[in-house]
Formats: C-alpha cells, structure tokens, sequence
C-alpha cells in the first residue's frame, strides 16, 4: 500500500514513457528470497505497475506466471 500511495496510484513504467495509468498491482524490482528476506517489505524495492506492465514483467523474468524459466 506505501508503494502504491508513494506512486500516487500510477503505473510507474507508463508512466516513464508519458502516459498516465492507474497502478493495480504492486511489484518487487528485485526479487526476493523467501518471507524473511529484507527485500520482501523494502519500500525501495516495490513499484506500483497498472496489471499490462506487470504480466510483461512477470512473463519477461519468470517465465510468465511465476514458472522459472528454464
């Protein structure tokens, strides 16, 4: 919810590249290591993305839907 207040509710990659978008989702920029993991609550570590920009990254990282690549 901090990252999503402290982005004021936009899609920060749209954002980036001129448009305006609501954010639905927030993201860990890196990623993190199980629920102890400091980067897990990192407020420098999430951005709020509307649900386009996440699917993208999500599929460009893991796979898409949260499958490692292999």
């Amino acid at each position: 919810m901090q990252a999503l207040i402290r982005d004021f509710y936009l899609c920060v990659r749209c954002k980036a590249n001129g448009d305006i978008k609501p954010a639905t989702d927030v993201d860990h920029i890196r990623p993190f290591n199980g629920k102890d993991d400091t980067l897990r609550l990192d407020i420098d570590n999430l951005q709020s993305l509307c649900k386009a920009c996440h699917s993208r990254k999500t599929a460009k990282e893991d796979g898409g839907f949260g499958h490692a690549k292999s």
